[in-house]
């Protein structure tokens, strides 16, 4: 089979496509990806049909109400960017792609109110993390306690407001639309860029990956910054403290790999991360076991790791009351 002819909703029920999407192994990876060399043309339709599969998961089900509004605020977003002789055409591929969540009721609806704002919402609990498409195709990956609420309004200004923690690959627009994220403490201004932002800890923290940022920074009589490819800036309206220093983005970027990786961190800083991502409370016992430093990656699914190395380093006794409930102290000899 060639699949060269293949739709969006063709590749979605191809039995090989979805096991290269949510199943991988040497075998398809190899097949697929030589597969996409020979034909560059369909990439971007096989990139749609696995976002699709992403968002509504491996098995065949009626999609949730959550997924069923990410799928509509995108439909509008493609209604209103294409000139009106396409736009049927347009909202019935989606139609397709989405196999039953759209219908053409609800397309005719957002003809008649495509000048109204889109606005999505999404949240993730402790333990999990979420890819999301945005409706221009910007994506997000949005870690694991946190919330990010999306809005364009009627001019094509994309506004994003997070709490928690999100890596943004944002999809610069042809007629520089602009778009920004917002925390309390600034807001950062993007071109088409990769960064991460989180706003743990009485602070935001911006690491960029690449491309260029802008931030303002919401503290009284501080002044607009420009960042550059592999620099950290964190900020703080509460505490009026900003710091701003090159970084290896890599470190700051591994949860979405589910991996959470520390260099020279305090055992209080690793615990307190693992109480944000996965709402795990560790009670050091001994201030100066707090202050011990702890170099390397903890897998998100398998805390055990960390707790097993912690161990056999520190020689400290690690007491299980629960699932969510640590104490570490060191022995006694």
């Amino acid at each position: 089979m060639d699949y060269k002819d293949y739709t969006v909703r063709e590749f979605l029920h191809d039995r090989m496509f979805r096991k290269w999407i949510t199943d991988p192994d040497h075998e398809t990876n190899v097949f697929w990806e030589t597969w996409l060399r020979e034909n560059p043309d369909q990439r971007l339709t096989v990139e749609q049909a696995r976002d699709v599969l992403l968002m509504i998961g491996p098995e065949e089900h009626i999609p949730t109400a959550e997924d069923q509004a990410e799928v509509w605020s995108r439909v509008a977003y493609s209604i209103r960017q294409v000139p009106e002789k396409r736009r049927i055409f347009i909202a019935w591929r989606y139609a397709a792609a989405f196999a039953g969540v759209l219908a053409v009721t609800a397309a005719s609806w957002y003809l008649m109110h495509k000048k109204e704002p889109i606005q999505v919402s999404y949240v993730t609990p402790y333990g999990e993390t979420r890819r999301i498409t945005l409706p221009d195709s910007s994506v997000v990956r949005l870690n694991a306690n946190s919330k990010l609420r999306f809005n364009m309004g009627s001019d094509g200004k994309r506004d994003v407001w997070i709490d928690g923690e999100g890596f943004f690959t944002v999809l610069h627009e042809s007629h520089n639309a602009p778009f920004a994220v917002h925390t309390s403490d600034v807001d950062v201004q993007v071109i088409g860029t990769a960064f991460n932002v989180s706003t743990r800890r009485i602070m935001t923290r911006v690491v960029l990956n690449n491309g260029a940022v802008r931030l303002r920074l919401n503290g009284e009589g501080q002044q607009d910054l420009s960042m550059k490819p592999g620099e950290m800036v964190t900020f703080s309206t509460k505490t009026n403290q900003l710091s701003r220093r090159k970084v290896n983005p890599a470190d700051y970027n591994a949860w979405p790999d589910n991996m959470l990786v520390f260099n020279e961190a305090t055992i209080a800083e690793v615990a307190e991360v693992l109480n944000e991502n996965l709402g795990i409370n560790i009670t050091i016992e001994e201030q100066e076991l707090q202050k011990e430093l702890f170099t390397g990656s903890i897998p998100m699914s398998d805390v055990e790791i960390f707790f097993r190395t912690l161990s056999r380093s520190l020689h400290v006794v690690i007491e299980k009351k629960d699932n969510q409930n640590y104490s570490i102290r060191r022995k006694t000899t």
